[in-house]
């Protein structure tokens, strides 16, 4: 078997400035942002981003579960330090809106826009995991209608993810999702 070749300095280089470059570039636009833009931000052409990383997804997967996962691991502590399971679903859906809202590609991931982009769908599953979690939780605690479902807190969030990223979505969705979660409240 032969060894794995060492990249020269430059290329190293170079691999650096396209993540740099990639990461503010999807952190910014989303993930489906072009990579020509990234290209240029990092200096090099586009067949040097190819010949680096290959595909968009493997890019992306370079950079961007780092970031995402820390962000919805913070997401995740505070929400599971709230004290009861209705204050946990609550802060949960509120938190991954805003998430979505405020990042367009953590947005984008957890839209699964980029399936093949594997290690970012498996960080986006851990929060994914919670909210089934904490739909189960609050209905052990009886504080939430048995017809609220696991899937239902998936399609809230996906609505918010579809509406978030609408250059004009009509006015008052957000508005409507929290409506829809507080008819769902037994008390």
């Amino acid at each position: 078997m032969t060894p794995p070749r060492t990249l020269r300095r430059d290329a190293q280089d170079n691999a650096a400035k396209l993540r740099s470059a990639a990461l503010d570039v999807f952190l910014a636009k989303g993930l489906d942002a072009p990579l020509d833009e990234i290209a240029r931000a990092a200096g090099v052409s586009i067949g040097t981003l190819y010949n680096r990383f290959g595909s968009r997804e493997a890019l992306i997967d370079a950079v961007v579960p780092d970031v995402a996962g820390a962000r919805l691991r913070a997401l995740g502590a505070e929400v599971t330090a709230r004290p009861t399971p209705r204050e946990r679903l609550a802060a949960f859906v509120r938190g991954m809106i805003d998430l979505q809202c405020g990042d367009p590609a953590l947005n984008d991931a957890l839209m699964r826009r980029y399936p093949d982009a594997t290690a970012l769908l498996e960080v986006c599953e851990v929060s994914t995991a919670l909210g089934r979690q904490l739909v189960r939780d609050a209905h052990e605690a009886g504080c939430l209608s048995r017809t609220f479902t696991e899937d239902d807190v998936i399609c809230l969030l996906w609505m918010a993810g579809t509406l978030s990223r609408s250059p004009s979505p009509p006015d008052g969705w957000r508005p409507l999702l929290e409506r829809t979660l507080a008819s769902a409240w037994l008390s």
